[in-house]
C-alpha cells in the first residue's frame, strides 16, 4: 500500500516538480524532467479537480487538486487514482516522451501486480515492466552522478522484488495495509461515546475477534443476513437488480432509439415487431453483482443533485450483435468482446410470461491503438459518438462501471483545452477485491416513480 500509493509517487512528483534537494555541481536547469512548475503545475492540478464529476462514486474518494492540497493530508487513495488512473493520460502532453514512457511502465507493472488474481503471463509482464522501470529510472534521472544518489531510494529498488514476492507469498493485495487501515477505521466508527475510548475500542476489537472465530467455525451460517433490496427494485437474477427511478407510463422514443431497439428485436426474432408503438417505460439504475450501481443518462439528467457520472459501463457482448444498426467504422471493435457504453436508459420488453431487461446505450469508438500500444496498455483513449452509435443489449451483459474522463490538454503557457468527444477510460483500482469482499454501493438514492 505505502510503497506504490505513497513512497514511489512522492518520489516521481518530487522529481517532476523539482522539489527534491539539488546538490552542487548539479543544477535545476539540467533537470529536463522538471516540468510541473508554475502555470503548468497549477493547470495540471485544475485538470485533476475537473475530472472529479466524471469519476463514479463507487470509486470512493476522488483526488483533490494536488496543486492546492498535496501538503494538506493527501490520502493514499487519492494518489492511487491520480498516479495510476488520471496521470498517464493527463501528463501525456506535459512530460517529455522518454519520461512519460518510463512512467507508463511503472503504472502498467503496478496495475498488473496489484490484482487479486494474477495469471502467470500477467505476473511475468508485470515483473518485467517494473524491472525495466527501475533500470531506466536510474539511467534517465540518476545518470550515475554522485550528487543524485538520493534519487535512488529503497522504495524504487523494492519494486524489483514485487514479482518474486508474489510467487512466494501470493498477490500483493492479500497482505497490503488496506485491510488493516480499514479495520482501524471501522473500529473507530463503532465507538459511540468518548468516555474511556481505549476500553471501548478494546471491547469492540474483542467482539470482532469472537464474531470472526464463530464465522470461521460455522462458514455455512452467515452471522449477518443479506441486505434488503432497495424499495421498488426488481430482482433480475444472477446478482442484478433493476432500481428506480422509473416511468409509470409508456414514453415515446426518438427515431434513432427506435431504430436501435427494432434492430435488436429483429435479430432476436421476437414477435409483434410491427405492432410496437415505439414507446417504453424507462428505468434509471441497475445494481451489478460486483456491488456497483450503473446509472443512466436519463436518470442523472433529471436530478438536481450534483452527482458524479456513473453511466459509463463495461459490457461483454457478442461480435455480431450490432451489425444491423451500427455504422461500418465500428466493426473493428467486434474482434474484442469488451465494449464501453454510455447508458441512456434501461427498459423491459414482455412477451407472454417472458420479460427481457435491456439497456439502450451509446457505444464509444474503438481505442486509439497507437496510443494504447505506446503506453503499454495504460492509456485507453476513445471518442464518445452520441446518438450516432446507439445500441441495445441485454442488461446482464454489463460487467462493471468505469470512468470516462475528458482528455484535457495543457498548452505550454498553462491554458487548458477540452476536446469535445475525446475521453480516456479508468477502471476502479482493486474492484476485484471489493467484489470478493461483497462491498455493495448504497442504492437508496433513487427518486420516486415518474408520472
Amino acid at each position: 500500500m505505502h510503497l506504490i500509493a505513497l513512497n514511489d509517487p512522492d518520489l516521481l512528483i518530487g522529481l517532476w516538480r523539482g522539489t527534491l534537494n539539488c546538490y552542487s555541481p548539479d543544477t535545476l536547469e539540467t533537470w529536463d524532467w522538471r516540468v510541473l512548475v508554475g502555470k503548468i503545475w497549477d493547470a495540471h492540478g485544475t485538470t485533476i479537480s475537473l475530472a472529479t464529476p466524471f469519476i463514479p462514486s463507487s470509486f470512493d474518494r476522488a483526488p483533490r487538486n494536488p496543486a492546492e492540497k498535496i501538503n494538506s493530508g493527501y490520502k493514499a487513495w487519492e494518489y492511487m487514482l491520480w498516479i495510476f488512473g488520471l496521470g498517464p493520460a493527463l501528463l501525456h502532453s506535459i512530460l517529455p516522451e522518454k519520461y512519460w514512457l518510463n512512467y507508463c511502465k511503472f503504472v502498467r507493472g503496478c496495475r498488473l501486480l496489484g490484482q487479486h488474481s494474477i495469471s502467470p503471463a500477467e505476473l511475468q509482464e508485470g515483473n518485467r515492466m517494473l524491472c525495466d522501470f527501475v533500470s531506466e529510472f536510474e539511467v534517465l534521472y540518476y545518470q550515475r552522478q554522485s550528487q543524485r544518489i538520493h534519487f535512488v531510494r529503497q522504495s524504487a529498488h523494492l519494486l524489483t522484488h514485487l514479482g518474486p514476492e508474489t510467487v512466494r507469498a501470493g498477490p500483493l493485495s492479500c497482505y497490503a495495509q488496506w485491510t488493516m487501515e480499514t479495520v482501524i477505521g471501522n473500529l473507530g466508527e463503532e465507538i459511540r461515546q468518548d468516555y474511556d475510548p481505549y476500553a471501548n475500542i478494546s471491547q469492540r476489537g474483542l467482539l470482532r475477534a469472537q464474531m470472526n472465530a464463530i464465522q470461521s467455525m460455522l462458514p455455512d451460517y452467515p452471522l449477518v443476513g443479506p441486505a434488503a433490496p432497495p424499495r421498488g427494485s426488481i430482482n433480475l437474477g444472477d446478482g442484478y437488480h433493476l432500481l428506480c427511478a422509473c416511468d409509470k407510463v409508456l414514453r415515446e422514443v426518438s427515431p434513432r432509439e427506435a431504430t436501435a431497439i427494432k434492430g435488436y428485436w429483429a435479430e432476436k426474432g421476437w414477435p409483434n415487431l410491427d405492432g410496437w408503438m415505439k414507446a417504453v417505460k424507462r428505468w434509471g439504475r441497475l445494481q451489478l453483482p460486483n456491488g456497483q450501481i450503473a446509472r443512466s443518462c436519463w436518470a442523472e439528467n433529471r436530478t438536481r443533485r450534483a452527482l458524479r457520472k456513473t453511466t459509463v459501463t463495461k459490457a461483454c457482448t457478442f461480435p455480431t450483435r450490432f451489425k444491423y444498426y451500427i455504422y461500418l467504422l465500428l466493426q473493428v471493435i467486434f474482434q474484442n468482446r469488451t465494449q464501453f457504453m454510455d447508458i441512456q436508459y434501461f427498459f423491459r420488453l414482455s412477451f407472454g410470461d417472458t420479460v427481457h431487461t435491456l439497456a439502450l446505450a451509446s457505444m464509444f469508438s474503438p481505442p486509439n491503438l497507437q496510443l494504447l500500444q505506446a503506453s503499454f496498455q495504460v492509456v485507453y483513449e476513445c471518442h464518445h459518438q452520441g446518438d450516432q452509435a446507439l445500441v441495445v443489449f441485454d442488461a446482464k451483459e454489463i460487467q462493471s462501471v468505469v470512468a470516462m474522463v475528458p482528455s484535457f490538454q495543457i498548452s505550454p503557457d498553462g491554458q487548458i483545452t477540452r476536446p469535445e468527444t475525446k475521453y480516456f477510460m479508468i477502471e476502479k483500482p482493486g474492484l476485484d477485491i471489493a467484489t470478493a469482499l461483497g462491498i455493495v454501493e448504497d442504492g437508496e438514492d433513487g427518486d420516486d416513480d415518474i408520472e
